[in-house]
């Protein structure tokens, strides 16, 4: 309690000895205290002022990077959409791309399913397969008036036929359930190697053919001694994305 209140009567002691005496001996009394006792607080009062005026500039300074950043965004989000859906090029005839965007999984862990905001309202059906402006990412398997879900091919449960881009040479695409995607039931023998691209088959008809997939990255043999394997690092990453595109008109049969 004492020390709370010794500055305000050091200060009133102050100001009642500056009442004492001539008008010159007051002025230098003035001076010195100016010079000694309320330096330190005018010093301080200054140093407070310095740093709100450097931290309002520091605060217009961030705010400014922030509209910068959001404003490049912007336009490498419209760049990107631009790009994405003038870069798709394959061989189908008139195909339209509905772009939708991801809202949720649902699912189990092991197979996680996408939610997407585009339906029935937008002419979505089941079936319609799924893509990035990298590579395939699934099908619909599910639609709502206003949104629908897609069979990511992490999800076990997806299955599709691909092939060597440089071979031709057949497999089937399927995750394992910790998600690892790999070529399965390629016949013993084949010539296929590490870094060849696959891409989606002849045989698919959920795909146009020729759409990436990704990149061999392993080759192994099953103990059957009738078919091997090849590790895909997929060009898609499911968990990274945010839009996805919705293929319309594609040339759909019975099965994949």
């Amino acid at each position: 309690m004492l020390k709370k209140n010794l500055v305000p009567l050091i200060l009133i002691v102050l100001s009642l000895l500056m009442l004492i005496g001539s008008n010159e001996s007051r002025l230098k009394k003035a001076g010195w205290m100016g010079n000694t006792v309320f330096f330190p607080f005018v010093r301080s009062l200054k140093a407070v002022e310095t740093r709100q005026e450097l931290k309002q500039e520091v605060f217009s300074l961030r705010k400014r990077l922030a509209e910068t950043t959001l404003e490049n965004l912007s336009l490498q989000n419209e760049l990107k959409q631009y790009t994405s859906a003038f870069s798709i090029t394959y061989d189908v005839g008139e195909v339209d791309l509905v772009q939708a965007e991801i809202i949720g999984i649902s699912g189990q862990y092991q197979e996680l399913n996408l939610i997407v905001d585009k339906g029935i309202g937008s002419g979505i059906q089941i079936d319609d397969p799924v893509i990035s402006a990298n590579g395939i990412v699934g099908k619909i398997i599910q639609v709502a008036a206003d949104h629908s879900i897609v069979l990511p091919f992490s999800n076990p449960r997806f299955q599709l036929p691909v092939m060597d881009s440089r071979t031709s040479v057949q497999g089937i695409l399927q995750a394992d359930i910790n998600g690892a995607i790999a070529m399965n039931l390629i016949k013993l023998g084949s010539d296929i190697a590490v870094g060849d691209t696959i891409v989606t088959s002849n045989l698919s008809r959920l795909y146009p053919k020729s759409y990436p997939v990704g990149t061999i990255k392993r080759i192994r043999e099953s103990q059957d001694n009738l078919f091997i394997s090849a590790d895909i690092n997929p060009f898609t990453l499911v968990e990274n994305l945010e839009h996805i595109f919705i293929l319309k008109k594609a040339v759909k049969n019975e099965s994949q």
